[in-house]
């Protein structure tokens, strides 16, 4: 089973959105409230993506998809450690993580793809839908 080439085409957009939002230089300290900054959100994105995209590396060696591919839970823990990075490192680090994680799951092969979307792990695959969320709230704000 091959990957829905709409998600396919919603990872390059958003990278490409990301990409171009990064390279305005935009105001990394612009409040997203609850604490968060421009910066924070930029940090977010890369994390979860080259998370997802470690996960993903490990997992096409023949190491087992941990079952819990998504902790909430870090969020709150991480933030602290976001908010101390220099800004504009942020921005960087989730255009890189964006682009590796797209490159992996671009050449998963389709028995990978059909494990993924049988055990209800779509997002792991479709990294442009949380990209939009963060994307959209930043430009919002600015």
């Amino acid at each position: 089973m091959r990957i829905d080439p709409e998600i396919l085409r919603n990872n390059t957009e958003q990278l490409e959105r990301l990409e171009k939002l990064v390279s305005s230089n935009p105001n990394y300290e612009v409040d997203l409230h609850g604490g968060w900054t421009a910066a924070v959100a930029f940090a977010h994105m890369g994390f979860w993506d080259r998370r997802q995209a470690e996960l993903l590396r490990i997992w096409e060696i023949g190491d087992p998809l941990p079952e819990s591919a998504t902790d909430d839970q870090l969020n709150p823990v991480l933030e602290r450690y976001w908010q101390q990075l220099t800004p504009e490192v942020t921005g960087q680090m989730a255009v890189y993580a964006a682009r590796e994680v797209n490159e992996i799951i671009e050449s998963l092969s389709d028995e990978k793809v059909e494990a993924l979307l049988g055990n209800g792990k779509q997002f792991m695959l479709a990294r442009g839908r949380h990209r939009k969320e963060h994307i959209d709230q930043i430009e919002r704000e600015l």
